[in-house]
């Protein structure tokens, strides 16, 4: 018998209550339900164990097949057993399958085929409730091929999906070999393949997100005990494109509009939501922080919206969700740019409507709060690519405050690091800490690619280290000792008078301070005679 003469109606017979195949019983499913237990699936487990399961589901259904097929016809030909795999599953309403290559060598085990799914099921559930995908999610086809072609050659045969229509192609494509002819490429795919202690990472799953859970609740206990002021750093900068940030921030303050602040990562974004915040008429409301980034979409969902009793496992009691309790204050959704669609469809409404869904209910519940949102992402170019919600940007980004690294506002550095050391200070228990006279450049001529974090955790390195409270070069970090050292020997200092180099260092402290002289003969360790006539020879030499 050929594979091309296998008819559906001979195969699989039709009984009230009873479906089956040859003796084995078959099961009707619905696609959409199937689509539903793939989302929730993967919403519970992750993506990773998802497809685990589904490409072991799918290998066992195809060794299944592969049996039922040799026991009713015997299949004396293996090339004709080996193709009457996908037209079965074709039969049963899978996808349907062309087979393009089919080389095998029995007595040596070798195996290569290519296949072509057209109208795959298992790609257009993934579409119909997940969304399109940057990979394959074919995964019980693959499953199901690699299982049938094993049980027939008696060897480990996996297929890899090439292309799939869920990324947006016009059919799915699959490649077969036997282990021993691919070589290290199948090596990340068989894993999907093993069994795993599934229960185990649950157990496991349920302890991690316990655990977050508490110290969101700890984070939220402390949000709600400080009496956050504006920050003195953003009161007292220096340069210009800091003084803008701050003029709109003072005015986008005194009104309702969203407000999306971006910037490099470490510039200080939710410090500037909070002086927004305390600088509005919200300011005796709650300001509650948290980064979309850090936590899974289930996790975020739940923290955000709340809960009722019983909506899913371990919700014993009804949770209100983050925007219910900022209820006349203000909400920073930090890392915006991370949150997946469903997530941002779900953000749109909220500041669409401004009405929030509790996990498990169907009534809408209507809210008061300001949403201050940010990212360090570039959110055009994410619209452009289809990762973004061009509406939702639209939304988020009423007002546009960026801010800008702190390699651009030099003038900046001196005056935030003396606000960051009064706070080392305090947190170290160190008395009258202060930056000695020579890491000036040091910290002037270093880029600060972590920004104003970077800055910080320098500060408290060197504080760690120094002596009598006074931070010198060597007990700041080696990066920007080693920077700063390459910065100013590319400027070959052999050919640079001692006067030369004074006068520019006696400029740059002077800069610094934003010409306050008393400030400047501090830094120097001169008196403000002394800096008087030292300025007024740099005059004369330059007439």
């Amino acid at each position: 018998m050929k594979a091309n003469d296998l008819d559906l109606q001979e195969l699989i017979q039709f009984m009230y209550g009873n479906i089956s195949l040859r003796g084995r019983r078959l099961v009707l499913h619905s696609i959409h339900a199937f689509a539903q237990f793939r989302k929730d699936l993967i919403e519970m487990l992750g993506q990773e164990q998802a497809r685990r399961a589904f490409t072991r589901f799918g290998f066992f259904w195809g060794q299944a097949d592969a049996a039922a097929l040799k026991r009713v016809f015997g299949w004396n030909n293996m090339t004709e057993w080996l193709k009457a795999g996908p037209i079965l599953h074709a039969i049963e309403g899978v996808a349907e399958a062309e087979i393009n290559t089919l080389e095998i060598d029995e007595r040596a085990g070798k195996y290569h085929a290519e296949v072509i799914w057209r109208g795959s099921s298992e790609a257009e559930e993934h579409l119909m409730e997940i969304g399109r995908s940057e990979n394959p999610v074919c995964w019980k086809l693959v499953g199901y091929a690699s299982g049938f072609a094993s049980f027939c050659m008696r060897k480990g045969i996996y297929f890899i999906e090439r292309q799939c229509t869920a990324q947006g192609n016009s059919f799915c494509s699959a490649e077969g070999r036997d282990i021993d002819s691919w070589g290290d490429e199948i090596e990340p795919h068989l894993k999907f393949y093993e069994a795993e202690d599934i229960k185990g990472n649950v157990l496991k799953l349920t302890a991690e997100l316990k655990k977050k859970s508490d110290e969101i609740e700890r984070h939220r206990a402390q949000i709600e005990s400080l009496q956050r002021k504006p920050s003195p750093f953003f009161e007292e900068g220096r340069s210009r494109a800091l003084r803008q940030v701050i003029d709109i921030s003072r005015r986008v303050a005194q009104f309702d509009s969203s407000v999306l602040i971006t910037g490099e990562t470490g510039v200080g974004k939710e410090v500037l939501a909070t002086y927004i915040h305390e600088l509005s008429h919200r300011k005796s409301g709650q300001f509650t922080a948290i980064n979309c980034g850090a936590l899974p979409e289930t996790l975020l969902e739940s923290e955000l919206f709340g809960y009722k009793a019983g909506s899913f496992t371990g919700a014993v009691r009804d949770r209100v969700g983050l925007f219910e309790k900022a209820e006349g204050g203000s909400v920073f959704l930090d890392e915006i740019g991370d949150i997946s669609p469903a997530m941002q469809v779900k953000i749109l409404r909220v500041l669409q409507e401004r009405e929030i869904v509790r996990i498990g209910e169907n009534e809408p519940r209507k809210i008061n709060i300001r949403v201050i949102a940010a990212t360090h992402r570039d959110l055009d170019r994410m619209v452009a690519t289809g990762d973004f919600r061009e509406d939702l940007l639209y939304r988020l980004r009423v007002v546009e405050i960026e801010i800008p690294p702190l390699r651009v506002r030099r003038d900046d550095i001196l005056p935030l690091a003396r606000h960051l050391l009064d706070r080392i200070s305090r947190k170290l228990e160190i008395d009258n800490l202060s930056l000695d006279v020579t890491c000036v450049d040091y910290l002037h001529n270093y880029p600060w690619p972590g920004n104003v974090r970077e800055l910080e955790n320098a500060l408290e390195r060197a504080a760690i280290f120094c002596r009598d409270g006074v931070i010198l070069p060597e007990h700041l970090p080696p990066g920007i000792m080693h920077h700063t050292t390459a910065h100013i020997s590319s400027e070959d200092p052999m050919s640079r008078s001692l006067a030369e180099v004074e006068r520019e260092h006696i400029l740059a402290v002077l800069n610094s301070t934003g010409n306050n002289k008393t400030q400047t003969a501090e830094i120097l360790g001169i008196s403000s005679a002394t800096l008087w006539r030292r300025l007024k020879e740099i005059d004369q030499d330059e007439e």
